[in-house]
């Protein structure tokens, strides 16, 4: 058994275009460069187990399956284009600031809809 970077790529993709990320947002919100994704669909190169386990992450799938194809997506999400937004915003930043923010944004929303 090895690492296809090939195969990787194309489910990196497809799963990429399912979810409704742009090759630019995607690389935003998994804190990539949008050549670094190009080239990882593209089977131009691998990546890092850290870059794959963001992935994974963002597009809600196992790692196991990005990196074999073994397994099943955890959970089909869709997300709008304002939702792809916000995550792309949060990318790269430290889980203490992703909560902060998310408790701002909270707050704001509830204010909003009061």
């Amino acid at each position: 058994m090895h690492y296809d970077i090939q195969k990787s790529g194309k489910r990196v993709k497809d799963l990429r275009r399912r979810k409704g990320f742009t090759q630019e947002t995607f690389a935003d919100a998994v804190g990539l460069s949008y050549r670094s994704i190009a080239d990882i669909e593209r089977g131009y190169r691998g990546t890092s187990i850290d870059a794959l386990i963001e992935m994974s992450r963002v597009l809600k799938t196992t790692l196991d399956y990005l990196i074999l194809g073994n397994s099943i997506i955890e959970k089909e999400i869709e997300f709008s284009e304002a939702e792809i937004f916000i995550i792309s915003l949060l990318a790269g930043q430290s889980e203490q600031h992703k909560i902060l923010a998310g408790k701002i944004l909270k707050g704001i929303l509830e204010n909003i809809l009061d």
